[in-house]
């Protein structure tokens, strides 16, 4: 904990000494921000044990979309209808593209976007009702009070989500290489609004599943935030599909319906197992869904959804290292579409924040806030907790160097004055 807040102070001081002493001693500003339904949990914890001496902070869980849609046109409306006021910061499981941050028109009045990863996160496997008995000694528990969990490889994947596979007793078991026994026709549990859960799914399923006669998959999968984007934008005419509105909405289809179905959710809406603090910030504590364990295909091991194996599947990930690449926000997403180790569907959840505010006190805030989250004790163990992992150390002290502080000296932290100047006021 001393180290943490030595760390705080000094994020503190550099932009204090940017702003002026006036800044630092004024009340708390209110931010906002909103997106990600997966990392709510988690914010909504840490936002809770921070100082609103320093900052009001109030966040709305909209979904990875929306998110960014009212980070980009500094537009509110996105997180409610009646949210007034100015969009200070969004999260996003899905990353922003290329085009997005080139066309990024507030540029210039209000500095450069910071697109940076905030957590590592599994992608799980829910299953209800699918009536198998698990008898694997092989495969890791995934559960409360099941030792073991029922498997799952990419095949299996590819033939549920895209509907080739309708009933559990054509679903291959990975350890017997035989057919799950049971009769049970799966419904597809799928997100709605625009996810970055979705995408981190359909991220591995389109470099994974094949089409024709000999493939694992009815449509070529594409990378994106709308699972109906693999479909030509239409609902699927085979199998049973049924859509719902962010994590809390697919957990709740979970649990109330009588079929057998499949879905996909972070940790932290599933059980107490991946996520121990999710009876305590979520309802999934008393749901505790059934989760599978996945196959990785290229080293034959079996894993969990949590978030060990989150992190093993980033592999030796390295942050931008030249001031070219640390510039272009697109190059701090760590890919893990298909990885060599770890948990097959994981990937980063990132949080999108401004170089420039109007306001010396958000500026202020924003880093306070920021390097409280990567470095505090206490907000390890609410992330942790929620199933999550924080980010890789060579990450951490990359987004130290160049954003929280500057280190590097390539201008690139938040509040910096070479570049929050003339007409670039901020938002």
């Amino acid at each position: 904990m001393k180290s943490s807040k030595r760390k705080i102070c000094q994020v503190l001081a550099l932009v204090v000494t940017g702003l002026g002493a006036t800044a630092a001693m004024a009340a708390g500003p209110v931010i906002q921000g909103g997106g990600s339904s997966l990392v709510n949990p988690t914010i909504q914890a840490e936002i809770a044990n921070f100082s609103t001496s320093v900052g009001a902070f109030t966040y709305f869980s909209v979904g990875s979309g929306a998110g960014q849609n009212a980070f980009l046109n500094n537009q509110p409306t996105f997180f409610g209808a009646g949210v007034t006021g100015t969009v200070d910061f969004a999260n996003s499981d899905a990353a922003l593209s290329a085009a997005q941050v080139s066309g990024y028109t507030l540029a210039g009045t209000s500095g450069p976007l910071i697109q940076i990863p905030y957590i590592v996160t599994a992608i799980a496997i829910p299953i209800v009702n699918n009536g198998q008995t698990i008898t694997s000694t092989a495969t890791p528990q995934t559960t409360p009070g099941q030792s073991h969990s029922i498997a799952l490889n990419d095949n299996d994947l590819c033939g549920i989500f895209s509907g080739k596979l309708t009933n559990w007793n054509q679903v291959t078991n990975p350890e017997t290489n035989t057919l799950y026994p049971n009769s049970a026709p799966i419904t597809v549990v799928y997100r709605s609004d625009n996810s970055g859960t979705t995408e981190l799914l359909t991220r591995h399923l389109s470099q994974v599943c094949t089409t024709g006669a000999s493939g694992n998959s009815n449509v070529s999968f594409v990378d994106s935030q709308a699972f109906l984007d693999s479909f030509g934008g239409t609902a699927p005419t085979t199998g049973t599909f049924v859509s719902a509105s962010g994590s809390g909405g697919v957990r709740a289809v979970l649990t109330t319906t009588s079929s057998a179905a499949v879905a996909y959710l972070s940790p932290d809406y599933t059980n107490t197992t991946l996520a121990p603090s999710s009876s305590v910030t979520t309802p999934a504590g008393a749901a505790q869904l059934q989760v599978a364990s996945l196959l990785n295909a290229r080293n034959g091991t079996y894993y969990a959804p949590d978030y060990t194996s989150a992190t093993a599947a980033l592999g030796s990930v390295t942050p931008p290292s030249t001031k070219p690449d640390a510039s272009t926000q697109t190059s701090w997403v760590p890919a893990a579409g298909n990885p060599a180790a770890g948990y097959p569907v994981s990937g980063t959840s990132q949080i999108i924040v401004s170089q420039c505010y109007q306001d010396p006190n958000v500026t202020q805030a924003v880093a306070i806030f920021l390097n409280t989250h990567y470095t505090n004790s206490g907000n390890a163990t609410i992330i942790h907790g929620n199933g999550f992992d924080t980010v890789p150390a060579s990450y951490l002290t990359a987004i130290q160097n160049d954003f929280l502080g500057n280190n590097s000296g390539w201008n690139l932290n938040i509040g910096n004055g070479s570049v929050c100047t003339g007409s670039v006021v901020g938002r």
